[in-house]
Protein backbone atom coordinates (compact mmCIF):
# COMPACT_ATOMS: atom_id res chain seq x y z
CA UNK A 1 0.00 0.00 0.00
CA UNK A 2 2.98 2.46 1.16
CA UNK A 3 4.52 1.71 -2.03
CA UNK A 4 1.25 2.24 -4.71
CA UNK A 5 0.73 5.80 -2.91
CA UNK A 6 4.17 6.80 -3.66
CA UNK A 7 5.82 9.06 -7.09
CA UNK A 8 9.43 10.12 -7.41
CA UNK A 9 9.25 13.67 -7.69
CA UNK A 10 10.75 13.63 -11.40
CA UNK A 11 6.85 12.54 -12.07
CA UNK A 12 5.05 15.17 -10.40
CA UNK A 13 7.01 18.03 -11.30
CA UNK A 14 6.12 17.00 -15.30
CA UNK A 15 2.89 18.18 -15.29
CA UNK A 16 3.74 21.66 -14.02
CA UNK A 17 6.55 22.15 -15.92
CA UNK A 18 4.34 21.64 -19.22
CA UNK A 19 1.99 24.04 -17.57
CA UNK A 20 5.01 26.81 -17.01
CA UNK A 21 5.77 25.84 -20.89
CA UNK A 22 2.62 27.14 -21.98
CA UNK A 23 2.04 29.80 -19.80
CA UNK A 24 5.64 31.15 -21.18
CA UNK A 25 4.87 30.50 -24.40
CA UNK A 26 1.00 32.43 -24.21
CA UNK A 27 2.41 35.03 -22.59
CA UNK A 28 5.53 35.43 -25.56
CA UNK A 29 2.54 35.58 -28.35
CA UNK A 30 0.38 37.95 -26.10
CA UNK A 31 4.03 40.23 -25.86
CA UNK A 32 4.28 39.89 -30.04
CA UNK A 33 0.60 40.99 -30.48
CA UNK A 34 0.70 43.70 -28.27
CA UNK A 35 3.79 45.15 -30.20
CA UNK A 36 2.45 44.41 -33.33
CA UNK A 37 -1.09 46.41 -31.90
CA UNK A 38 1.27 49.42 -31.13
CA UNK A 39 1.05 50.15 -34.50
CA UNK A 40 -2.10 48.74 -35.88
CA UNK A 41 -4.47 48.38 -33.10
CA UNK A 42 -4.26 44.83 -33.33
CA UNK A 43 -6.71 44.36 -36.14
CA UNK A 44 -5.82 45.06 -40.30
CA UNK A 45 -6.50 48.53 -40.75
CA UNK A 46 -8.00 50.39 -43.62
CA UNK A 47 -7.09 54.13 -44.76
CA UNK A 48 -8.72 56.13 -47.27
CA UNK A 49 -6.45 58.50 -49.73
CA UNK A 50 -8.68 61.05 -51.82
CA UNK A 51 -6.81 62.90 -54.49
CA UNK A 52 -7.93 65.63 -56.42
CA UNK A 53 -6.13 64.79 -59.61
CA UNK A 54 -3.02 63.58 -61.58
CA UNK A 55 -0.09 65.73 -60.66
CA UNK A 56 3.60 65.66 -59.40
CA UNK A 57 2.94 66.50 -55.97
CA UNK A 58 0.03 64.25 -56.05
CA UNK A 59 2.30 61.20 -57.32
CA UNK A 60 5.16 62.32 -55.01
CA UNK A 61 2.72 63.38 -51.81
CA UNK A 62 1.29 59.29 -52.59
CA UNK A 63 4.42 57.80 -52.25
CA UNK A 64 5.51 59.52 -49.55
CA UNK A 65 2.31 58.32 -47.79
CA UNK A 66 2.41 54.36 -48.71
CA UNK A 67 6.64 54.53 -47.81
CA UNK A 68 5.79 56.26 -44.42
CA UNK A 69 3.79 53.66 -43.82
CA UNK A 70 6.35 51.03 -44.40
CA UNK A 71 8.82 53.24 -42.32
CA UNK A 72 6.26 52.28 -39.54
CA UNK A 73 6.80 48.35 -40.14
CA UNK A 74 3.45 48.09 -41.93
CA UNK A 75 2.96 45.65 -44.85
CA UNK A 76 0.14 46.59 -46.98
CA UNK A 77 -2.20 43.90 -47.54
CA UNK A 78 -1.10 42.39 -44.25
CA UNK A 79 -1.09 45.31 -41.64
CA UNK A 80 -3.28 47.36 -44.30
CA UNK A 81 -5.30 47.85 -46.98
CA UNK A 82 -5.25 51.51 -48.45
CA UNK A 83 -7.72 52.68 -51.12
CA UNK A 84 -6.85 55.45 -53.46
CA UNK A 85 -9.29 57.32 -55.36
CA UNK A 86 -8.66 60.45 -57.94
CA UNK A 87 -11.14 62.38 -58.90
CA UNK A 88 -9.39 63.80 -61.68
CA UNK A 89 -9.86 67.15 -61.47
CA UNK A 90 -14.03 66.72 -61.00
CA UNK A 91 -15.57 68.25 -58.15
CA UNK A 92 -18.75 66.39 -58.69
CA UNK A 93 -16.77 62.84 -58.75
CA UNK A 94 -14.66 64.13 -55.43
CA UNK A 95 -17.88 64.34 -53.73
CA UNK A 96 -19.32 61.53 -54.57
CA UNK A 97 -15.75 59.62 -53.20
CA UNK A 98 -15.85 61.40 -50.14
CA UNK A 99 -19.66 60.69 -50.08
CA UNK A 100 -18.60 56.73 -50.22
CA UNK A 101 -15.98 57.29 -47.95
CA UNK A 102 -18.08 58.47 -44.94
CA UNK A 103 -20.63 54.90 -46.14
CA UNK A 104 -17.34 52.60 -45.77
CA UNK A 105 -15.70 54.38 -42.71
CA UNK A 106 -12.26 53.03 -42.40
CA UNK A 107 -9.91 54.03 -40.04
CA UNK A 108 -8.48 56.95 -41.32
CA UNK A 109 -8.41 59.51 -44.32
CA UNK A 110 -5.22 61.07 -45.78
CA UNK A 111 -6.56 64.29 -48.17
CA UNK A 112 -4.30 65.91 -50.82
CA UNK A 113 -4.74 69.25 -52.40
CA UNK A 114 -6.71 72.15 -50.98
CA UNK A 115 -10.04 71.59 -53.42
CA UNK A 116 -9.94 68.02 -51.48
CA UNK A 117 -9.79 69.47 -47.99
CA UNK A 118 -12.05 72.02 -49.14
CA UNK A 119 -14.99 69.35 -49.98
CA UNK A 120 -13.34 66.85 -47.38
CA UNK A 121 -14.64 69.35 -44.03
CA UNK A 122 -17.89 69.47 -45.32
CA UNK A 123 -18.86 65.93 -45.17
CA UNK A 124 -16.71 64.20 -43.19
CA UNK A 125 -17.05 65.67 -39.35
CA UNK A 126 -16.14 62.37 -37.25
CA UNK A 127 -13.98 60.16 -38.92
CA UNK A 128 -9.65 61.83 -38.84
CA UNK A 129 -8.65 63.26 -41.35
CA UNK A 130 -5.31 64.03 -42.49
CA UNK A 131 -4.35 66.31 -44.68
CA UNK A 132 -1.18 66.76 -46.82
CA UNK A 133 -0.01 69.11 -49.95
CA UNK A 134 -2.47 71.72 -48.83
CA UNK A 135 -1.16 75.96 -48.33
CA UNK A 136 -3.11 77.36 -46.73
CA UNK A 137 -5.08 74.68 -44.51
CA UNK A 138 -7.22 77.38 -42.78
CA UNK A 139 -7.97 79.32 -45.89
CA UNK A 140 -10.05 75.48 -46.82
CA UNK A 141 -11.76 75.90 -43.45
CA UNK A 142 -9.40 73.43 -41.68
CA UNK A 143 -9.86 75.85 -38.82
CA UNK A 144 -8.57 79.08 -37.27
CA UNK A 145 -5.23 78.79 -36.16
CA UNK A 146 -2.78 75.25 -36.92
CA UNK A 147 -3.72 74.78 -33.04
CA UNK A 148 -7.40 75.15 -32.90
CA UNK A 149 -8.34 73.51 -35.98
CA UNK A 150 -11.76 71.25 -36.38
CA UNK A 151 -11.19 68.50 -33.99
CA UNK A 152 -11.19 65.69 -36.53
CA UNK A 153 -8.67 67.01 -38.73
CA UNK A 154 -4.82 67.97 -38.82
CA UNK A 155 -2.42 67.53 -41.34
CA UNK A 156 0.73 69.07 -43.16
CA UNK A 157 1.02 72.78 -44.87
CA UNK A 158 3.13 72.99 -48.01
CA UNK A 159 3.17 76.69 -47.99
CA UNK A 160 5.84 77.66 -50.61
CA UNK A 161 8.96 79.33 -49.36
CA UNK A 162 8.16 82.62 -51.16
CA UNK A 163 10.51 84.58 -49.30
CA UNK A 164 13.35 82.53 -49.94
CA UNK A 165 12.20 82.50 -53.78
CA UNK A 166 12.61 86.27 -54.11
CA UNK A 167 15.92 86.13 -52.10
CA UNK A 168 17.31 83.83 -54.82
CA UNK A 169 15.71 85.88 -57.96
CA UNK A 170 17.62 89.50 -56.06
CA UNK A 171 20.74 86.62 -56.16
CA UNK A 172 20.74 85.01 -59.21
CA UNK A 173 19.12 87.86 -61.38
CA UNK A 174 20.28 91.09 -59.59
CA UNK A 175 18.95 92.99 -62.37
CA UNK A 176 15.42 92.01 -62.44
CA UNK A 177 12.94 94.01 -61.54
CA UNK A 178 9.49 92.18 -63.47
CA UNK A 179 8.64 88.59 -62.45
CA UNK A 180 5.48 87.37 -63.53
CA UNK A 181 2.97 84.19 -62.94
CA UNK A 182 0.25 82.23 -63.75
CA UNK A 183 -2.52 81.30 -61.48
CA UNK A 184 -5.94 79.77 -60.81
CA UNK A 185 -8.64 81.66 -59.36
CA UNK A 186 -10.73 79.15 -58.68
CA UNK A 187 -7.75 77.23 -56.17
CA UNK A 188 -7.99 79.08 -52.56
CA UNK A 189 -4.54 77.70 -52.19
CA UNK A 190 -3.66 79.64 -55.77
CA UNK A 191 -5.19 82.87 -54.35
CA UNK A 192 -3.15 82.37 -51.41
CA UNK A 193 0.19 81.52 -52.98
CA UNK A 194 -0.25 84.96 -55.32
CA UNK A 195 -0.74 86.51 -52.57
CA UNK A 196 2.34 85.73 -50.82
CA UNK A 197 4.79 85.64 -53.73
CA UNK A 198 2.88 89.74 -54.10
CA UNK A 199 3.74 90.68 -50.28
CA UNK A 200 7.36 89.65 -50.53
CA UNK A 201 8.20 90.58 -54.27
CA UNK A 202 6.83 94.20 -53.12
CA UNK A 203 9.25 93.74 -49.92
CA UNK A 204 12.15 93.75 -52.29
CA UNK A 205 10.96 96.10 -55.00
CA UNK A 206 10.26 93.62 -57.45
CA UNK A 207 6.93 94.16 -59.88
CA UNK A 208 4.53 90.58 -59.75
CA UNK A 209 2.43 90.34 -63.24
CA UNK A 210 -0.15 87.71 -63.29
CA UNK A 211 -2.28 85.88 -65.54
CA UNK A 212 -5.32 84.08 -64.31
CA UNK A 213 -5.93 80.66 -65.92
CA UNK A 214 -9.36 78.39 -65.58
CA UNK A 215 -8.26 75.18 -67.46
CA UNK A 216 -5.66 73.14 -68.67
CA UNK A 217 -6.27 74.08 -71.78
CA UNK A 218 -5.76 77.90 -71.32
CA UNK A 219 -2.33 77.35 -70.22
CA UNK A 220 -0.73 77.51 -73.43
CA UNK A 221 -2.16 80.93 -74.68
CA UNK A 222 -2.08 82.16 -70.55
CA UNK A 223 1.91 81.43 -70.66
CA UNK A 224 2.44 83.23 -74.30
CA UNK A 225 0.30 86.31 -72.72
CA UNK A 226 2.18 86.41 -69.97
CA UNK A 227 5.70 85.98 -71.89
CA UNK A 228 4.19 89.26 -73.93
CA UNK A 229 4.33 91.34 -71.16
CA UNK A 230 8.27 90.65 -70.77
CA UNK A 231 8.70 89.94 -67.38
CA UNK A 232 12.79 88.85 -66.29
CA UNK A 233 12.04 85.73 -64.91
CA UNK A 234 8.23 83.14 -64.35
CA UNK A 235 8.07 82.36 -61.08
CA UNK A 236 5.21 79.80 -61.20
CA UNK A 237 3.21 79.65 -58.02
CA UNK A 238 2.08 76.06 -56.71
CA UNK A 239 -1.33 74.64 -57.81
CA UNK A 240 -3.00 71.57 -59.18
CA UNK A 241 -3.88 73.13 -62.52
CA UNK A 242 -0.57 74.35 -63.45
CA UNK A 243 1.40 72.14 -61.54
CA UNK A 244 0.22 69.74 -63.95
CA UNK A 245 1.37 71.69 -67.07
CA UNK A 246 4.70 72.82 -65.91
CA UNK A 247 6.08 71.45 -68.90
CA UNK A 248 4.42 73.38 -71.22
CA UNK A 249 4.91 76.64 -69.43
CA UNK A 250 8.31 76.27 -69.26
CA UNK A 251 8.85 75.21 -72.76
CA UNK A 252 6.88 78.17 -73.95
CA UNK A 253 9.16 80.38 -71.52
CA UNK A 254 12.01 78.99 -73.00
CA UNK A 255 10.88 79.89 -76.51
CA UNK A 256 10.33 83.17 -75.54
CA UNK A 257 14.03 83.11 -74.11
CA UNK A 258 12.21 84.10 -70.39
CA UNK A 259 13.72 81.45 -67.20
CA UNK A 260 11.70 79.95 -64.89
CA UNK A 261 11.94 79.25 -61.33
CA UNK A 262 9.70 77.20 -60.05
CA UNK A 263 8.33 75.30 -56.49
CA UNK A 264 7.98 72.08 -57.13
CA UNK A 265 11.20 69.40 -57.41
CA UNK A 266 10.62 68.00 -60.59
CA UNK A 267 10.55 71.42 -62.59
CA UNK A 268 14.21 71.82 -62.44
CA UNK A 269 14.71 68.86 -64.75
CA UNK A 270 11.70 70.21 -67.04
CA UNK A 271 14.40 72.77 -67.71
CA UNK A 272 13.32 75.27 -64.43
CA UNK A 273 16.62 77.55 -63.61
CA UNK A 274 16.36 77.27 -59.85
CA UNK A 275 13.46 75.44 -57.58
CA UNK A 276 12.75 75.99 -54.35
CA UNK A 277 10.42 73.26 -53.74
CA UNK A 278 8.72 72.41 -50.21
CA UNK A 279 9.49 68.14 -50.32
CA UNK A 280 5.83 66.77 -51.37
CA UNK A 281 7.21 63.24 -50.88
CA UNK A 282 8.46 64.28 -47.50
CA UNK A 283 5.04 66.17 -46.92
CA UNK A 284 3.11 62.71 -47.58
CA UNK A 285 5.79 60.83 -44.79
CA UNK A 286 5.44 63.82 -42.14
CA UNK A 287 1.34 63.07 -42.49
CA UNK A 288 1.91 59.01 -41.56
CA UNK A 289 3.52 60.40 -38.41
CA UNK A 290 0.42 62.65 -37.43
CA UNK A 291 -1.32 59.38 -38.35
CA UNK A 292 0.57 57.09 -35.93
CA UNK A 293 -0.44 59.61 -33.08
CA UNK A 294 -3.62 59.05 -33.92
CA UNK A 295 -3.62 55.00 -34.28
CA UNK A 296 -1.59 55.06 -31.20
CA UNK A 297 -4.96 56.89 -29.25
CA UNK A 298 -3.93 60.83 -29.80
CA UNK A 299 -7.50 62.81 -30.62
CA UNK A 300 -6.98 64.86 -34.24
CA UNK A 301 -7.93 67.94 -32.06
CA UNK A 302 -4.64 67.62 -30.10
CA UNK A 303 -2.22 67.19 -32.56
CA UNK A 304 -1.20 70.65 -33.85
CA UNK A 305 -1.20 71.49 -37.87
CA UNK A 306 2.48 71.06 -38.97
CA UNK A 307 4.65 72.51 -41.35
CA UNK A 308 6.33 70.33 -44.00
CA UNK A 309 9.88 69.16 -42.14
CA UNK A 310 11.75 69.48 -45.65
CA UNK A 311 12.59 72.28 -48.49
CA UNK A 312 14.71 71.81 -51.05
CA UNK A 313 16.62 74.26 -53.70
CA UNK A 314 17.39 72.50 -57.01
CA UNK A 315 19.65 74.38 -59.71
CA UNK A 316 19.56 73.39 -63.48
CA UNK A 317 23.42 74.16 -64.29
CA UNK A 318 22.34 73.22 -68.33
CA UNK A 319 19.21 76.10 -67.98
CA UNK A 320 21.20 78.67 -66.80
CA UNK A 321 24.05 78.31 -69.37
CA UNK A 322 21.15 78.48 -71.85
CA UNK A 323 19.58 81.77 -70.60
CA UNK A 324 23.61 83.01 -70.04
CA UNK A 325 22.54 83.24 -66.35
CA UNK A 326 25.78 82.60 -63.81
CA UNK A 327 25.02 81.14 -60.66
CA UNK A 328 26.65 83.00 -57.66
CA UNK A 329 28.80 80.26 -56.17
CA UNK A 330 27.46 81.76 -52.67
CA UNK A 331 24.47 79.53 -53.92
CA UNK A 332 25.52 76.66 -55.49
CA UNK A 333 28.65 76.05 -53.02
CA UNK A 334 25.80 75.41 -50.19
CA UNK A 335 25.36 72.57 -48.95
CA UNK A 336 21.96 72.28 -49.35
CA UNK A 337 21.69 72.99 -52.92
CA UNK A 338 21.35 70.24 -55.33
CA UNK A 339 22.13 70.39 -58.98
CA UNK A 340 20.26 68.68 -61.45
CA UNK A 341 22.15 67.07 -64.52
Amino acid sequence: MTASSTESPKKTSRPLFRVLVIVAVIAAALLLVNKFSNHTGGTKKRFALIQYNDSPLSDLSRQGITDGLTALGLVSKKDYNLTVSNAQGDIASLNMMLDAVVTDHPDLVFITSTPTLEAAVKKITTLPVIFTVVADPLVAGAGTSFVNHLPNVTGISTMGDYEGMVTLVKLVLPQAKVIGTLFSPAEANSVKNIAELKKYAEKAGLTLLTVPVNSSQEISDATRSLASRKPDVICQVVDNLTSSSAGTIIKIARDQYIPVFGFVSDQAKMGAVVVVSRDYHQAGADAVKLAKKILDGQKPADIPIEVVSKTEILLNPQAAAFFKIIIPASLSERKDVTMIR
